[in-house]
């Protein structure tokens, strides 16, 4: 089977060369509304962002949509009435220029230009059903917060599209992407989704320097908004930490006695006088007895949407600027903007270090932090890199500073660095570095895009390069929003990516937020956190159409449960590139995302007609539909005397131990991957060169690598197939 399948992933790779399919790109699945409730968990909501099918990749009509609650609506033409049961809804498409097609909104949208032209079909509680069909609307869109009522909406014979929830910034830029759509004004999503992202990289720029306050946000009667929730990405784009994400997801009710514990310094409140300051037990807080608040419109806080996310941010962001103590300015700019030294910053761990001058001999304990480096140009600053670096351009010049397992101290303290950069892979290894009178900055993992931009631009600030810092978050961001604009339109594959043993990917990871953008549902997200290790059952009950894996033989697929899974049977996965899959860094955002997305295009139901070349129907006629990342090209022809057969490398891919099919792993967003991958006998960071062995970066796909792929996949299945 591998045989057919090394000819048809050369044949594709010919193809993609030639331009039969374009560069995909990915939207993010989650999205939806949460009208604040006390109690409510927005994690209840369907997390799988639903499908959609059109006649072609514009805003033409008919369109086909599957929603959160798994029910396909057509709309045959631009729907002229519209009804919203959920203010954010309303705020997204005045923002889109659509409000003269509106004629039913709430109560709480009544902030809108306008609205008071419109039906409002309030309730007492929600919307009532008989007001939204007086207003006979060929559409009614219903965020979150509406899910009770979407049944009795169907039951009237009405055309309901039902959101799934928002949390985070992604989610939102995917529900303005789904409602341009829905109403035929795509290009309009587009421009709003990039205001909304220039803001926030502008925000992260303003807020990057400056010491982060501990805040709060209390709803009454000890409900507070806590972690997985649009809230909750707010307080962290503007510069503070959310005390209460640490206590549980939604709005948890907190006792008296945790919230005095969390002392938050600054309390987010919608009322002008702050009364709740008043009272106990915020009155014993820090922010209660220095009287710190931030007046935030309850209109854009409460309501997922672009513009909420641009006024609420910009608001919060000036709060925390103007209670930055004035004697202590930790990260100064001299008069052209740029960085300038002294620095002081405090890092993960709580740790504050001082920079006195722009530090010239850095070493990173993982490969991220070095890729991060090389992205900001900043390469020869670097003078120590672990093994798993080996893939950058002279790398072969620095220092190894691999141990068995993490860093060697002595090798790091030889390179006499004068910071030492240590993403949260290594957090096992500070102190100890710190014992050796070493500089060491700390990061926090990182988990989705936002946590890669804020790093990335405390990166450049640290190591003197902000400028660059803003130029690459910008084109990680321009990427991933062109991901999102190419793939809005397609049907998302169910996916999963195996680490071995049952270990696969699952939610709160840097590998799900690319899988997500990528196009795909991680069929694990709902698993657990981290990286859990599933059973057969669930692997099979889960089924994933798509496997990842970083090794291109793929020999996971004729283990079991993978072989049985539809994955398995129709033999579709895609090869990503270890290197970038598993390491939070700009870069790698962009190349997996584009990968993945480019699988997900490929294998839509009409990328493979019954009819066509020869190749497609040998393609077709076997089942094998492989997608390859175009940026793993170079592929060299060896001979193994052991075997006598033909062997193919990817250099840009580590390779994976065929005799198990497991994909290494080098997973640096979370404790919980470390657990992992040790229980798993595999090094959180794993590569199967040899330590100091440097692997280059291919720079680019040229038509002679195209053609000696062709030829050596070719002579790989004949190989194959006379065994």
């Amino acid at each position: 089977m591998h045989g057919l399948r090394a000819v048809v992933l050369a044949i594709l790779v010919l193809t993609a060369f030639l331009g039969a399919t374009g560069v995909g790109a990915g939207a993010p699945p989650v999205e939806g509304d949460q009208d604040v409730q006390p109690g409510d968990n927005v994690l209840s909501a369907d997390s799988n962002y639903p499908a959609q099918t059109t006649n072609s990749t514009t805003c033409d009509f008919p369109i086909n949509v599957t929603d959160a609650t798994g029910t396909t609506i057509t709309l045959d033409e631009r729907p002229d009435r519209i009804t919203t049961t959920n203010p954010s809804a309303a705020q997204t498409l005045w923002e889109l220029g659509a409000q003269d097609r509106v004629v039913g909104v709430t109560q709480f949208a009544e902030y809108l230009n306008g609205t008071e032209n419109k039906t409002d079909v309030s309730a007492e509680f929600g919307v009532s059903v008989e007001k939204v069909v007086g207003t006979d609307p060929d559409l009614v869109l219903a965020p979150n917060a509406s899910a009770d009522q979407v049944e009795d909406l169907r039951a009237q014979n009405l055309t309901v599209y039902h959101f799934p929830a928002a949390t985070d910034v992604d989610d939102i830029a995917t529900k303005t992407q789904r409602t341009g759509r829905l109403i035929g004004n795509c290009e309009a999503a587009t421009d709003v989704n990039t205001e909304m992202n220039e803001s926030v990289d502008n925000v992260i720029d303003k807020t990057a320097d400056y010491n982060r306050i501990d805040a709060l946000y209390p709803l009454g009667g000890g409900y507070v908004a806590a972690d997985e929730t649009f809230i909750n990405e707010i307080m962290q784009i503007g510069g503070t930490n959310n005390v209460a994400a640490s206590e549980g997801d939604g709005y948890p009710q907190l006792s008296d006695e945790v919230i005095l514990e969390a002392d938050p310094e600054l309390i987010l409140v919608t009322d002008p006088e702050a009364s709740i300051l008043d009272e106990e037990p915020y009155a014993s807080t820090s922010a209660g007895t220095d009287n710190q608040y931030v007046v935030m419109n309850n209109s854009y806080l409460n309501q997922p949407a672009p513009r909420s996310v641009i006024e609420s941010t910009e608001t919060l962001a000036t709060a925390v600027e103007k209670l930055q103590p004035e004697d202590t300015e930790e990260e100064p700019e001299n008069e052209s903007g740029t960085c300038t030294f002294p620095l002081t910053v405090t890092d993960a761990t709580g740790t504050t270090i001082t920079l006195d001058e722009r530090p010239d001999r850095i070493t990173t304990t993982n490969p991220s932090a070095a890729q991060t480096l090389w992205e900001l140009g900043a390469q020869d600053q670097v003078v120590g890199v672990t093994q798993f670096a080996g893939y950058l351009n002279g790398t072969d010049n620095k220092t190894d500073v691999s141990a068995e397992f993490g860093v060697n101290i002595e090798r790091v303290v030889s390179t006499n660095p004068d910071l030492v950069l240590a993403p949260n892979a290594s957090a096992n290894q500070v102190e100890d570095l710190r014992a050796q009178n070493l500089t060491v900055y700390h990061f926090p993992a990182a988990t989705d895009v936002d946590d890669i931009a804020v790093k990335t631009h405390r990166t450049g600030r640290l190591t003197g390069n902000c400028e660059a810092a803003t130029n690459v978050t910008t084109e990680m961001n321009e990427s991933v929003d062109a991901v999102t604009n190419q793939t809005a339109d397609l049907d998302r594959i169910d996916a999963l990516y195996p680490l071995g043993d049952g270990y696969v990917a699952a939610d709160e990871t840097f590998i799900n937020e690319i899988m997500e953008i990528g196009g795909t549902n991680n069929v694990a997200a709902s698993e657990g956190d981290g990286y859990p290790q599933l059973s057969q059952e669930v692997i099979l009950q889960a089924n994933p159409e798509l496997i990842l894996v970083t090794d291109p033989e793929a020999p996971i697929l004729d283990e079991e449960p993978y072989a049985s899974t539809t994955a398995g049977t129709a033999d579709q996965y895609v090869v990503m590139n270890n290197s970038y899959l598993n390491q939070p860094a700009p870069g790698s955002v962009i190349e997996s995302t584009e990968t993945l997305a480019a699988a997900v295009e490929t294998f839509q139901p009409t990328t493979y007609p019954s009819s066509g070349s020869e190749s497609s129907s040998s393609s077709a006629e076997n089942g094998d539909q492989t997608a390859v990342n175009e940026t793993e090209s170079d592929t060299n022809e060896t001979t193994s005397t052991e075997n006598e057969t033909v062997s193919v490398v990817d250099e840009d891919t580590n390779a994976t131990d065929g005799s198990t099919g497991e994909n290494n792993d080098e997973n640096e967003d979370g404790t919980e991957s470390d657990r992992t991958n040790t229980e798993t006998g595999q090094e959180s960071e794993s590569d199967d060169a040899p330590a100091g062995e440097t692997n280059t970066e291919v720079p680019g796909f040229g038509m002679v690598t195209a053609i000696v792929a062709v030829l050596v996949f070719t002579r790989l299945g004949l190989s194959s197939d006379s065994d």
